[in-house]
């Protein structure tokens, strides 16, 4: 503030009774109170903004990276599972080719089956000529045609870019070309996918079912019932033989009650489909995914569902799990039946075998008896202690049959227990995170509140600063509006001066025009005299010289036109156009750091003139 304005406004606050106020107003000598620089405040707001972005930015980058590790990770691990279960899978299919090509081998030359393995190889041989004929017809021609069309683009690209009407005639029928060989080959994938389900719903049917069940349904075949053949058994002793085969329903008894008391405890497995109510495809991908993984496996279970969901993106995690549980317990109810059903095959024959060595001891015995008759009180013991070991034999059986009982309710109490300790370890672990995540949003909040009071003293500290500004602001600008004023007032009091010697000035060049105005006379017949130049060109002078009409009347410099297509500026702008960048803030930019080219000289470039056509 100048010195009059400060003594103006010195005036003004005289009444002030604060020395502090004073101070503050006047400024002078102060070391509390100094001047506020705003372009330094923002330039430190933006850098530390900068700071903070650059921040997030590195954040974000390690966040990223730390994705993508460990997705390679998951990725990797991934990959050994599927070489295991490709190895295992490429052993197992070597193993059943060699099986059936040794079967073959040994019954492809006997008299019973020998015409059908003749048969098999004539159809193998018609199968692998009608493939190749299909192939030839299908994939063969849309190879060379995709060969074909890549040469014909290779050769006619150019052409195609600068707009070749044949060219583009004969692309669009190429391209009517390939609309018609997509079609029919989505015919043919459409007649393939056709005979395909054709094929799947004739391999799914009851018939080869039953000749070849899935692998979870395979058991021991068991007729129940006595047996025809132990019926077929000599006894003499009618009795014996009854109570014998007797046996034979009361095993059946046994193990049928076992596998309907199994389906009692596993009815939620069996009131679903044999898919779990999915989808067939589904149901398949989730089983093979699902035997990939073993259970001895570290982190099993999230390399599971990752592979899941990879391959099965529609299933939300919570059906997985479900159908997870689903198919455990069907599988594990599957398992048991099979094995129930081979220990009751098993149990039948040994109890078989043990029918016929008791009809074979009786028999013999019974001829014994014949041969002697005094020893029939023998027979009659030697009969009930054949009879007693089959009813030890059957109470060992039934204390064997309910100790296994009673082992398998151990393995389920068991396995019971250990799902429980790993839910209540899972609840543990959540109860961790939860409590974490409270305790970061309780900080983060204290930190925001922190920071809001901090911003608010700020502002209240900017709001007495600006009110203070403001009053000193208005005291400059009547300063600035009285130096204004004196500074019109002496650019009017100039500008009247100058119109003043302007006027002066055009009065004495009026005076200098009428000295030297020239005062011609009014002839109005001179507009249709002849004038000289009709004279010139109707008069012929031989020592007049030539005057070619056609000679331009200045000459004219310009470029060529191979300066302008060697011009960087030119070129440039012809290679932002082919990429379609010409009208970008890019090409704006680099444009303007090209050098142009220089206007040429008169000595340096050619002059551009009509030729001379001298008169024949």
């Amino acid at each position: 503030m100048g010195e009059r304005g400060a003594r103006a406004f010195t005036t003004n606050i005289s009444n002030a009774s604060d020395p502090l106020i004073n101070r503050m107003l006047e400024g002078f000598g102060s070391n509390k109170y100094k001047p506020v620089d705003y372009g330094r405040l923002k330039a430190l707001a933006s850098e530390k903004k900068f700071a903070s972005l650059k921040t997030q930015m590195k954040m974000k980058k390690i966040e990223k990276i730390s994705k993508a590790n460990k997705e390679s990770s998951i990725l990797k691990q991934h990959q050994l599972v599927w070489q295991k279960e490709f190895l295992r899978l490429q052993h197992l299919r070597r193993k059943y080719q060699s099986e059936v090509e040794s079967h073959v081998r040994h019954n492809a030359e006997s008299e019973v089956c020998g015409q059908i393995y003749r048969d098999f190889e004539y159809q193998e041989t018609s199968l692998s000529s009608t493939f190749e004929a299909f192939k030839q017809d299908t994939a063969d021609p849309v190879c060379t045609l995709r060969d074909d069309l890549r040469y014909w683009l290779m050769e006619n690209r150019e052409d195609l870019k600068m707009g070749d009407p044949e060219v583009i005639e004969k692309h669009t029928e190429i391209r009517d070309t390939v609309d018609s060989v997509k079609a029919q080959q989505a015919g043919v994938l459409e007649k393939l996918r056709h005979e395909q389900n054709c094929l799947e719903q004739e391999l799914d049917s009851e018939e080869l079912r039953s000749m070849c069940p899935p692998s979870l349904e395979k058991h021991a075949a068991v007729h129940t019932g006595i047996p025809t053949e132990a019926i077929d058994l000599d006894c003499l002793d009618l009795t014996l033989k009854s109570i014998v085969l007797q046996e034979f329903l009361i095993l059946d008894e046994k193990y049928q009650a076992r596998i309907n008391d199994l389906m009692m405890r596993h009815a939620l497995a069996l009131e679903l489909d044999e898919c779990g109510e999915w989808d067939s495809d589904d149901h398949f991908t989730f089983v093979a995914i699902h035997d990939q993984y073993p259970r001895e496996l570290p982190n099993r279970r999230t390399l599971l569902f990752d592979r899941l969901k990879r391959h099965l993106p529609a299933m939300s995690r919570t059906e997985l799990s479900d159908h997870e549980d689903w198919w455990m317990d069907f599988k594990y109810l599957k398992e048991r039946i099979k094995g129930v059903h081979n220990d009751w095959a098993r149990d039948r024959r040994e109890l078989m075998t043990k029918v016929k060595l008791t009809f074979q001891e009786a028999t013999l015995t019974h001829q014994l008896d014949e041969l002697r008759t005094e020893n029939v009180q023998r027979q009659r013991q030697l009969c009930q202690a054949l009879y007693q070991k089959v009813r030890e034999w059957r109470e060992k059986k039934v204390e064997a049959m309910q100790m296994e009982a009673e082992l398998e309710a151990q393995h389920r109490k068991n396995m019971a227990q250990r799902m429980k300790a790993e839910e209540e370890l899972e609840k543990k672990r959540r109860l961790k995170e939860k409590e974490k995540i409270q305790e970061f949003q309780a900080e983060k909040q204290r930190h925001q509140e922190q920071e809001e009071a901090e911003l608010r003293e700020r502002l209240e500290a900017l709001k007495s600063d600006l009110a203070e500004q403001a009053v000193y602001d208005q005291e400059r600008i009547h300063y600035r509006h009285d130096q204004l004023q004196e500074k019109l007032e002496v650019k009017r009091q100039e500008e009247e001066k100058k119109m003043e010697e302007e006027e002066e000035r055009e009065q004495r060049l009026e005076a200098l025009r009428e000295q030297v105005r020239v005062v011609a006379d009014s002839d109005p017949a001179r507009t249709m005299q002849e004038t000289k130049a009709w004279h010139a060109h109707h008069t012929e002078d031989e020592d007049h010289e030539y005057i070619n009409i056609q000679k331009p009347l200045f000459d004219m410099h310009s470029f060529t036109s191979k300066q302008i297509t060697s011009d960087p500026r030119m070129r440039l702008e012809n290679k932002l156009r082919e990429a379609g960048l010409h009208n970008s803030e890019y090409a704006r930019s680099i444009l303007s750091t090209v050098k142009p080219l220089q206007a040429p000289r008169k000595d340096m470039l050619s002059t551009l003139q009509l030729k001379d056509v001298a008169p024949k």
